[in-house]
């Protein structure tokens, strides 16, 4: 038996002629493809709404790291003083033998300048010491602290810092006893790295010099929001 060709586009004898629709035109070969301009109108629009829409998503996500920061600053300082309810003092900054930290503080014991196991340890004040900056921690102290820690929100024991001053010049400027810190501070100090991932704990973020702007978030004894420190 003979077959009977069939051509693209051209029916059989009998068969039902379809109408034509873009599908079946460009399976016909019929010039439907789109063009080297509509291609590039079509990329030019994507890359305007990128443009557009990308930032608002960082600035979101910057927004929404900057609020949980601030829940977690609210939780650790429940914490210090749920401590010091317990034990009549705050947590110790001090690990007695402790060889590590920045090389002008060497042999003054001072560990934990972040958020302390003690918090944790034996007793849960918070589910865990190890609440990390949601925007990095101090990595320039990466090499100087064990364990990671430094990747942790910052800790300040004002009293036992403001001790230390008076045998390490380093801390005389911020907590020297003539810098009266416990009365504009208060008794400890929390804070986070920023938006601009910098280490400045001389400012306070904020947000409305610019979602992205110079600055840690920061909380005391005596400022929750941490704008009076210095």
């Amino acid at each position: 038996m003979r077959m009977r060709r069939k051509f693209i586009g051209r029916p059989a004898r009998g068969e039902r002629r379809l109408p034509m629709t873009p599908s079946t035109r460009t399976a016909a070969g019929s010039p439907w493809a789109f063009t080297l301009i509509e291609l590039l109108i079509v990329v030019a629009i994507i890359a305007i709404l990128a443009v557009i829409v990308i930032p608002n998503l960082l600035e979101a996500q910057t927004r929404a790291k900057a609020a949980r920061a601030r829940a977690d600053l609210r939780t650790i300082a429940t914490a210090i003083e749920a401590y010091k309810t317990d034990t009549n003092k705050y947590p110790t900054m001090l690990e007695p033998g402790f060889a590590g930290g920045v090389t002008p503080l060497a042999g003054s014991d001072l560990k934990w300048w972040y958020t302390p196991d003690a918090l944790s340890t034996p007793i849960a004040y918070v589910s865990s010491a190890d609440l990390r900056c949601p925007f990095g921690g101090d990595i320039a102290r990466s090499g100087d602290f064990p364990d990671r820690i430094w990747r942790r929100f910052s800790y300040e024991n004002i009293a036992e810092l403001s001790r230390k001053a008076e045998k390490y010049s380093i801390l005389k400027p911020k907590y020297g006893v003539d810098q009266h810190p416990l009365e504009r501070i208060g008794e400890w100090r929390i804070l986070c790295i920023g938006p601009d991932r910098g280490w400045n704990p001389m400012v306070q973020y904020d947000p409305s010099n610019g979602t992205v702007s110079t600055g840690n978030l920061m909380r005391s004894q005596v400022d929750p929001i941490g704008g009076a420190f210095y």
